[in-house]
This record gives C-alpha cells, structure tokens and sequence, in this order.
C-alpha cells in the first residue's frame, strides 16, 4: 500500500539519470541523452514529466546549474542553456576544452556560480591529468568566454556565506578528524573564495589576457601602428603590455614590442606594421587592489608594403 502520492514517472529518452536542478516552477533533470521537465500538477498524478529536449545530455551530475531561473550545462562535446527552449550555446574555446578533457574523469567536474563577476564556473581534468587542474568560464551577463588554471572539486556560492566556499582535493594530504566516507587517501582544502587580491599564501596571483587580431581593414591591407594608450583603474603595480603584429594568420616571423604599464603610463610609443595586431596583457606582481581593464586605444593608420 503506498504511504503517500508521490508516485512515479518514466522517462522515456536516455539510457540513465545523469542530474537535476531546481529551476522557476520546475525541476530539471537530465538523462545523458535528454532535458526533462518535472512539475506539481495537483492530484491524482501529484507531479506530471514532459521533455524539453533532445540530444543535449549533462555530461556529469554537478555539470549543470540554475541562474535567475537559466539552466546551463555541460554536455559531452557542448554546452547548453535552457531558457524556455533549449539552446546550444555558441562558445569561443570549445575545442579548448572538449579536445583535452579527459572523458574517463568527467565525473569529477563541478560546475559553481561566482555571481559577484556573473560568472558560471566548469572545473574539469585535461586528458593528461587524472584529477580537476583547470575550469572554463562563462560569463553570462557579458557572453563571453575564457580559460583558467584553478583546480577546484567542488564550489558553493555567496548565498549562505559572504563569499563562495570551494574545495581543493588531494590524494596526498591527511585528515585531522573525521573519517571521509568514500575515500581512501587524501582530504580536502577548503577556500573562501574572492577574499583579497593576493593568492592565500600571500603570493601574486597570475594573471593574463589576449585579444583577438585587430585590423584596420579586410583583404590584404598594412597597418602602421605608432601609440598605445592604457586605460586601467586601481592599479597599483606594473602590467606588462605585449603588442604582436603579423603579416598573416600563421606567419612564424612576428613584429612584437613590449613595454611595462604603470598606473602613472600615458602612452607607450611604438613602431611596428602589419596586417592585424593582437594586445596581451600579464600581472604577476603582488597588488593591494584588484585593478580592472578599461577601453584600450591604439593609434592606427593605413601603409604601404614599403
């Protein structure tokens, strides 16, 4: 005799329950082939399944995330959102990530929020590695996307807490208490995280950023390229400034000049031509503020092959 009316749904598509999510008036669970709906429909079903789409699998059980009533995951060679359709989203470092992450650890990846930057956080193990050692990021008020280096098993966002809380596993480091069940070595550190602008040992954070090629027009056009002009706010230490120019998309003999920005730097004076140049920026020094990067400008103008 059942002891309440919750019931039971069958979910026709996918081979296996990978995950759900709360969303707005819903859950969300997913299959590894499908995105299904789960809704309180009243008596006497109680709650009522329908399918919202297919061919859009969760690769791993924390590879998806609810924000502002989105869904967004992760699937085995794309990432998805679902905002009353289900979307596959266009993204800048695809073959990034889905060529070097390593199918027999996809398990492994945790998916977070850092609402503070609008950012949705996917950490993953590269195919060479055989835990998490790097995340790709998507900041959803932007549309942008990037890569990062941070190694973290599992993330919780600035809700219950001030800031976010992560966890760093290592198979080497020994538990002080409690047993953890499932595992056989190792613990885990834990991170408040976006707390001061410094690494927790006190050491600099590294930081870089390319732009894509900028070009002054298409078609085979030379550029001569005279001035730099930086746009930063609070920064309180060097940023090395890379400009590279090239004469074609693979060229090997690029035209690179360097100079180091300061929060007192007008301009940097440059000399260099090219059909398109690219502007790369590196901190590596330890900053008692987290500078941010404004509108850059680039004093361009039309030349010759001589």
């Amino acid at each position: 005799m059942a002891t309440n009316e919750a019931g039971s749904l069958r979910i026709a598509d996918g081979s296996r329950i990978i995950g759900a999510v709360k969303s707005t008036g819903q859950i969300l669970a997913w299959t590894d082939k499908s995105l299904h709906g789960i809704q309180f429909v009243g008596t006497p079903y109680t709650f009522g399944q329908r399918q919202l789409g297919a061919n859009c699998g969760l690769i791993a059980q924390h590879a998806c995330i609810d924000v502002n009533g989105k869904a967004y995951w992760m699937g085995e060679n794309s990432f998805y959102m679902y905002d009353g359709v289900v979307k596959k989203m266009p993204c800048s470092v695809q073959d990034f990530v889905f060529d070097d992450l390593s199918f027999t650890n996809r398990n492994d990846i945790a998916c977070g929020l850092n609402s503070e930057f609008n950012e949705i956080i996917w950490y993953y193990a590269t195919a060479s590695a055989t835990q998490i050692d790097r995340g790709v990021v998507y900041n959803y008020l932007e549309n942008t996307w990037y890569t990062i280096t941070l190694d973290r098993t599992s993330w919780l966002a600035a809700e219950v807490y001030e800031q976010p809380i992560a966890t760093q596993y290592s198979t080497t480091l020994t538990a002080n208490s409690a047993t953890i069940l499932g595992l056989t070595a190792g613990a885990s550190y834990v991170y408040e995280q976006e707390k001061g602008n410094n690494q927790a040992d006190g050491t600099a954070i590294s930081a870089s950023l390319t732009s894509g090629s900028i070009e002054i027009a298409s078609g085979d056009n030379l550029m001569s390229v005279s001035k730099f002009v930086p746009d930063f706010t609070n920064l309180t230490n060097n940023v090395a400034v890379t400009l590279t120019l090239e004469q074609y998309p693979q060229s090997t003999a690029n035209v690179t000049t360097t100079g180091n920005v300061t929060s007192s730097t007008q301009k940097i004076d440059v000399r260099g031509r090219g059909r398109s140049v690219s502007l790369a920026f590196v901190s590596n020094a330890i900053n008692d503020t987290n500078w941010r990067l404004g509108s850059m400008k680039l004093q361009l103008r039309p030349d010759g092959r001589r």
